[in-house]
């Protein structure tokens, strides 16, 4: 990942947003250092579709970027982030770019997963596969295979800039905002009670039964860590969702205007 840093790196020193050559790079670097060169093809670009920044289809194994997208979410981080230096702000901007790649490509990645691993990853997301229209919006907040693309490509945008944090005041904190946003996606209180996510999408999904497969038992908080509970989408506590909507409420407050929303 370093020469992906390098790009993104030196396009901010320059004040400048990647380009789709920059993008095209970074496609191709990842693709290597992920090994899907049987998943991914090629990437395409067009103005406009509904409200997704981007799309992968594993029929034509294509990453279609969609610009009026991604300009439009260029233009909300201009005008949400408060408290920030024109360098972390540009930054921001093209590490966002970058989330959304390594999101389409962890859906690649899922496919890989999915039939060449023994794991519960592998486990959740073949399960998630036999849920028909999986992607409609009802169920999308709680789609398995949408969250684990949005916090592991965070986890990864979390890593990279790692090297770098010691040059960075700000970025660093609202990138763990955005990691816990998605975290926090899908799990909602009511009655006392904090809902599921893997539990409303399978149920919602009217295939309640295929949970018996994965064993959320009582013990699942001493069985899971909370981040790896996030991850999956799995049963946490009244007081860990207290704590955690807190954090990130404060942080929203601190850094944002209003909040983005990257899909």
């Amino acid at each position: 990942m370093e020469n992906i840093l390098k790009i993104i790196y030196d396009k901010t020193l320059n004040n400048s947003i990647l380009n789709l050559k920059d993008i095209e790079k970074i496609l191709e670097l990842l693709v290597i250092e992920k090994e899907l060169n049987n998943y991914i093809l090629n990437i395409n670009v067009q103005n406009i579709r509904g409200i997704n920044l981007a799309s992968y289809s594993n029929y034509t194994k294509k990453i279609t970027i969609y610009a009026d997208m991604i300009h439009q979410m260029i233009n909300d981080i201009e005008n949400s982030i408060l408290n920030i230096n024109d360098f972390e702000i540009t930054l921001y901007k093209n590490l966002s770019i970058l989330q959304v790649l390594l999101h389409e490509i962890e859906h690649a990645n899922q496919q890989k997963i999915a039939y060449n691993e023994n794991s519960l990853e592998a486990l959740i997301i073949r399960l998630s596969y036999l849920v028909k229209n999986g992607y409609d919006e009802k169920l999308y907040e709680y789609c398995p295979e949408e969250r684990l693309a949005e916090i592991k490509s965070f986890e990864e945008i979390i890593s990279l800039i790692g090297n770098i944090n010691n040059k960075l005041t700000v970025l660093p904190d609202i990138i763990e905002t955005e990691k816990l946003k998605r975290q926090l996606g899908g799990y909602h209180y009511r009655n006392f009670f904090v809902s599921v996510p893997i539990v409303d999408y399978f149920t919602i999904g009217n295939k309640k039964d295929l949970l018996a497969a994965l064993e959320l038992s009582s013990n699942i908080q001493e069985k899971y860590e909370l981040n790896d509970r996030f991850k999956f989408g799995f049963p946490i506590s009244v007081s860990e969702y207290s704590i955690s909507m807190k954090k990130l409420i404060l942080s929203l407050n601190t850094n944002f205007n209003n909040r983005i929303n990257i899909k």
